[in-house]
């Protein structure tokens, strides 16, 4: 009853918001036809953008280990079903937007479905959707599991609750020991939890094809451009990153700056407070086209797509990962390192302790405290060859050392694939 009620508020202001698109449909049940006629598929679940690279490792890991198995992917969001749709071919067979925690409509998609195994990334929890999977006796797994400090504050409110959702889980996959001590207390069984690793730290999937990967000449720099890259930015620190790179643009020259904003709907009014700068500003989207922002001219390279910001890394003099001044959470910085390159991030990475955590104790990355440190660290690497070198080679190894929870998620899962 509780579902229905939140549906009926739920569903009118996703209408309201400009959530409505043509795969919204989909998230009442209706379901593409194409996966009705597949055998038995395995269905992973991934939220957005995040999550959906997830899927795509533990998708084609899957595919390698069973070839003959069909895998779907579901998500909740656009970009995520946009990401799912750049990095399908090949590992996945099929994939369609969730459907709403109802039980009609979830019912509905499992008898559609008939999965073998339902595969949630990260921390997805939605009952009616657990207790349906159950009553079928469909296995259901959470994989690469978070719990972050504030999911933690609020599960562990409702610990009556959750435990009740938890029991029909199968198995959890956890990121780190916090992780497995947090899923414990909020009522999983001890004996269903094994720490994996993240599968962030394994190999990205590439969004584009070969032709499509960003180098230096396409985008107009030269070969002694020094590229500051701040990667998925919240309001106020675009403000912060550009009052930096004006100034020490003073005392370098060749520095240039690579801004990407992480919601895209925001770029008006970025590009407009950089130019109100004095700086000369482009879109990586013209700038891929081949246009006038091709010639080097531009400052300020503004990233106005989705899915290239992981390429881009591989141009950074510096990297400084956002939504870590803004108190947002911060990002990924895996991507960045993957490239080797030098990470600053700021004192608020909630979202990514476990990883940034990690980076922070062997040295690979530099947690700043506000804008005036940020300044320092910018200023020094870009200006300090070694100390550039020496976090580039850290975050390398830290990804290296970290490698290999796809092949243990597999590992753990494949009991289920082919029972």
């Amino acid at each position: 009853m509780f579902f229905c009620l939140f549906s009926l508020v739920y569903i009118p202001s996703l209408l309201l918001r400009g959530k409505f698109h043509r795969g919204f449909i989909e998230r009442f049940g209706f379901i593409p036809k194409e996966l009705g006629s597949l055998k038995r598929p395995v269905w992973i679940h991934a939220v957005s953008v995040g999550e959906a690279l997830v899927a795509v490792k533990l998708a084609r890991a899957i595919k390698k280990v069973f070839p003959d198995a069909s895998v779907v992917v579901s998500t909740t969001t656009r970009t995520g079903n946009e990401m799912i749709r750049r990095c399908a071919e090949g590992s996945i067979d099929a994939f369609f937007y969730y459907p709403l925690d109802m039980s009609f409509i979830v019912r509905r998609v499992v008898r559609l479905l008939e999965p073998r195994l339902y595969v949630m990334v990260e921390t997805e929890l939605w009952p009616n959707i657990l207790v349906e999977l159950s009553k079928r006796g469909i296995a259901a797994v959470l994989v690469n599991g978070r719990i972050s400090d504030k999911s933690f504050a609020g599960y562990r409110k409702i610990k009556f609750i959750t435990r009740r959702i938890l029991k029909n889980i199968d198995s959890f996959l956890m990121q780190s020991p916090r992780d497995a001590e947090r899923i414990r207390d909020m009522g999983a069984s001890a004996g269903k939890i094994s720490v994996t690793g993240s599968m962030k730290f394994d190999e990205a999937a590439p969004s584009f094809s070969e032709r499509d990967l960003i180098n230096r000449e396409k985008l107009g720099f030269t070969g002694g451009d020094k590229i500051i890259v701040a990667g998925s930015t919240h309001h106020p620190e675009e403000t912060i990153v550009v009052d930096i790179y004006r100034s020490l643009r003073e005392k370098m020259a060749g520095l240039k700056l690579i801004l990407a904003p992480r919601h895209i709907e925001r770029i008006g009014e970025i590009k407009s407070f950089v130019e109100g700068k004095g700086l000369a500003v482009c879109g990586l989207s013209e700038m891929l086209k081949g246009g006038e922002a091709a010639s080097g001219k531009c400052d300020v390279l503004l990233v106005d797509t989705i899915g290239h910001l992981k390429d881009l890394y591989s141009v950074a003099s510096i990297v400084f990962i956002g939504g870590s001044l803004a108190r947002k959470g911060g990002q990924n910085p895996i991507e960045a390192a993957r490239w080797q390159k030098p990470i600053v991030f700021g004192p608020h990475m909630s979202n990514f302790r476990e990883v940034s955590e990690v980076f922070l104790e062997h040295s690979a990355a530099v947690e700043v405290r506000d804008s005036s440190h940020l300044k320092e660290v910018c200023e020094k690497v870009l200006k300090d060859p070694a100390e550039s070198e020496r976090l580039a080679k850290a975050a390398g190894k830290v990804i290296e050392s970290n490698s290999g929870a796809v092949d243990k998620t597999v590992e753990r899962i494949k009991k289920y694939i082919n029972p």
